[in-house]
């Protein structure tokens, strides 16, 4: 049985419509994975232990558990292979003229690939992790892939891309069963997830980031950006100013201050190297 539909297996011709997509470059896929597998994921669902996970009920990240060092169920786990495959990397390259992509090998023992967020949970706008944990390469590219069996969109949860300060919402991505999001990741992808107005049932997602080898992965890309890759830690954007001198906040103060200071030192490197 496949897994990924096949009409997907190539996605070369997708190319120009990933890269030129605003406010950054993505790419909806509907019916992603092959209908008779999708109807497998509800029941293998119900095989998760949420004791061994994490879960997260704060300002900025609220009613979400991820699977973070748990076993996953058999077919959860046969789509993060898949899509870690070298056949889906290659499919990847393709999409987005990164030559250089790699998969991680930390896995799920220290990335979450599961994640559930329950009613009333949201998640604010923030970029993710810049460094692959192992080998320190930039994170350029994530695919997130919606696998509730049900929903509404009057019932929230859909995938927001920001401006490049985190602040605009530029596009939402409604949540719709078996859609997959691909998204270029860059110091400036802020994303999140708009509120969810349900008391039914949670959304699931699976969450797989890639890597580059190069430390110059955007240069085939024309970005309305900085191109320019720099270090930095998964950084939340406070709603208010004041929120960032909350001491239960402390940590995303953090993360922001060397976000700010790693950003500015890398402009100041391009604007010498004029």
């Amino acid at each position: 049985m496949g897994i990924i539909n096949k009409k997907y297996k190539n996605l070369s011709n997708l190319s120009n419509k990933f890269i030129n997509s605003s406010p950054f470059p993505h790419l909806v896929l509907d019916n992603f994975l092959e209908k008779s597998f999708f109807k497998k994921i509800t029941d293998d669902k119900k095989k998760l232990n949420y004791s061994k996970g994490k879960f997260f009920k704060n300002e900025v990240e609220k009613n979400k558990w991820i699977s973070k060092n748990t076993n996953l169920p058999k077919n959860v786990k046969r789509i993060v292979e898949e899509l870690n495959s070298k056949k889906w990397l290659n499919n990847l390259k393709k999409l987005s003229k990164i030559d250089s992509l790699f998969s991680t090998k930390v896995g799920n023992s220290d990335l979450a690939n599961y994640h559930e967020m329950r009613s009333d949970g949201y998640l604010g706008s923030h970029i993710d992790h810049s460094s692959d944990p192992e080998t320190g390469k930039p994170h350029v590219l994530n695919i997130i892939l919606y696998l509730s069996k049900y929903w509404k969109n009057e019932w929230g949860g859909s995938t927001v891309f920001l401006d490049s300060k985190g602040k605009k919402i530029k596009k939402k991505i409604f949540y719709t069963p078996n859609r997959a999001v691909i998204f270029l990741h860059t110091p400036y992808s802020f994303h999140g997830v708009s509120k969810i107005r349900n008391n039914k049932i949670n959304r699931s997602t699976i969450y797989i980031d890639y890597y580059s080898r190069s430390k110059n992965p955007y240069n085939k890309i024309n970005l309305r950006f900085n191109k320019k890759w720099f270090k930095h830690g998964t950084c939340f954007v406070l709603p208010k100013i004041s929120d960032y001198f909350k001491l239960n906040n402390f940590y995303y103060t953090k993360t922001m201050f060397k976000y700010k200071v790693n950003q500015a030192t890398n402009n100041f490197k391009l604007f010498l190297n004029r």
